[in-house]
């Protein structure tokens, strides 16, 4: 027998099963809402009902073919092939945030410009972070790890500083999560300052759109050890923190 439980979600029942399946559940939402968004724009082409559009997405389509508004590229009946083309490859192309890996490399060779100070910086390879303070190099990842450090700054051959490097782009889900690991973070590098002196933790964090919440973040966890900054201020901010804390 099966059990099924009713939650009222803004006077919605939802039905929860052990069949539930909440991907089904999405994928078929979504097909409603290509349609709703279809019938939208069959039945008026100059004023869209905004409640089935994603007003973002608009923005990116128009933006990148070039015109002021949907009725202008669909009745444009000379650039048809093209447009057809530009929107099939705004809809196929990979997804830029989710070249993580791009970003970092971007960043590291930025960052990368201080060996005439006898400053390396290297990536992080396997070491992490515990949560309860300290690093693991080896084995299997376990439950008390944090994010994998991006960046070590070495400095005559010693560890000097760690880096966690993160890019993100406006508000939204994903700057969330972005922001609860800079937090973690912080938390361990406070874990860190107590036990190790003359070591930097830092939050290398680019987005052209400062939260209030990271902000926050900012100010809670700043201190002499624990320093917030993107990649163009980098070389700037690391050197005033390597010359208080190290010999020329």
């Amino acid at each position: 027998m099966i059990n099924i439980l009713l939650i009222n979600v803004s006077n919605l029942y939802v039905k929860m099963s052990d069949t539930y399946n909440i991907n089904n559940q999405r994928n078929e939402r979504q097909i409603n809402n290509n349609y709703m968004a279809y019938t939208s724009l069959k039945k008026n082409l100059k004023k869209i009902d905004i409640k089935y559009i994603n007003n973002k997405a608009l923005e990116r389509l128009l933006d990148y073919t070039g015109y002021k508004n949907i009725y202008s590229m669909i009745k444009d009946k000379d650039n048809h092939e093209e447009n057809i083309y530009k929107i099939i490859s705004l809809y196929i192309a990979k997804n830029a945030s989710r070249q993580g890996k791009k970003d970092e490399y971007l960043q590291y060779n930025y960052i990368n410009k201080l060996q005439k100070h006898g400053i390396v910086i290297m990536t992080g390879g396997t070491i992490r972070p515990i949560k309860t303070g300290g690093l693991r190099l080896y084995g299997d990842k376990k439950n008390d790890e944090l994010k994998t450090i991006d960046f070590l700054i070495y400095y005559r051959e010693d560890i000097i500083g760690y880096i966690t490097a993160k890019v993100t782009s406006g508000n939204g889900g994903h700057q969330d999560n972005v922001l609860n690991e800079i937090t973690q973070f912080c938390e361990w590098s406070l874990i860190q300052t107590k036990n190790t002196e003359k070591k930097a933790y830092i939050i290398l964090y680019d987005n052209p759109v400062i939260s209030n919440l990271y902000s926050s973040i900012q100010k809670t966890y700043s201190s002499v050890n624990i320093l917030f900054t993107n990649t163009p201020n980098f070389k700037k901010d690391f050197l005033k923190w390597f010359n208080n804390n190290y010999e020329k």
